[in-house]
């Protein structure tokens, strides 16, 4: 098997916000599949996830923000991939590490391009439901990189097409969308873009190695590991074949 290292195309978060009752107050910020973001970027210091909290006359203050990252996988080409992890960079505040988070499908595998306020629903299949990527997840470092396991469902939509598509969202209120009864408090975990460097969000990609990939005298291609002592990986074709 190999491991590859491939690096996002395209990056940003889109936030939403809202007052009123907390029931109300969150319907509106989550939305729907048409629900833009108030604003949209890519800073160095920024968070997703969300928060409520407590405001005058019973009211509260919700708000959301889903991180986006798109990846070309058409490096690897036909081989086959068995395994994904997603690692992106937290920002550096420490308050900010709150768990509680998912990946979630997001614009079914297809590039965003620039983020911007129309990209906060690209999370959505339907006007309710999402897809995920991830089991959820329960911790967050700051001034870390922050690593997930792929399921199977990522794995396989990679397999397919080629490329992925996936938003770190907040698992019980966003995902879930838990029922909302009074403020929930903060959930948000600190976040960074960074644009250059290993530390830039990334998947690593565990496929099968490239090379010549088939029978030879009735023996599986899986059981070659090299011919005239050439490493199937540098061997494309044996006698045109």
């Amino acid at each position: 098997m190999a491991t590859s290292t491939i690096y996002f195309s395209s990056q940003g978060r889109v936030f939403r916000s809202s007052g009123g009752q907390p029931q109300a107050a969150w319907t509106n910020v989550r939305g729907t599949n048409t629900t833009n973001g108030t604003s949209a970027g890519t800073g160095t210091s920024t968070f997703f996830a969300c928060s409520m909290e407590a405001a005058r006359g019973g009211s509260v203050f919700a708000q959301n923000a889903r991180a986006y990252f798109y990846f070309d996988l058409s490096d690897i080409g036909t081989d086959v991939v068995s395994a994904i992890t997603l690692k992106v960079t937290a920002g550096s505040n420490s308050a900010l590490t709150n768990g509680d988070y998912v990946v979630a499908r997001a614009n079914q595998d297809n590039d965003f391009g620039t983020i911007a306020t129309s990209d906060y629903a690209l999370v959505f299949n339907s006007s309710t439901s999402f897809t995920s990527y991830s089991a959820n997840q329960s911790s967050w470092s700051a001034n870390s990189v922050n690593s997930v396991t792929l399921n199977s469902t990522a794995v396989t939509n990679a397999n397919s097409g080629g490329e992925l598509c996936v938003c770190l969202l907040n698992y019980t209120y966003d995902y879930e969308n838990g029922e909302v009864e009074e403020s929930f408090g903060n959930l948000e975990n600190t976040l960074s873009f960074p644009n250059s460097g290993t530390n830039r969000a990334n998947l690593v990609v565990t496929h099968a190695d490239a090379g010549y990939g088939n029978v030879v005298n009735e023996v599986a291609a899986a059981s070659i590991s090299s011919v005239d002592e050439v490493l199937t990986a540098n061997i494309d074709k044996i006698i045109s074949v």
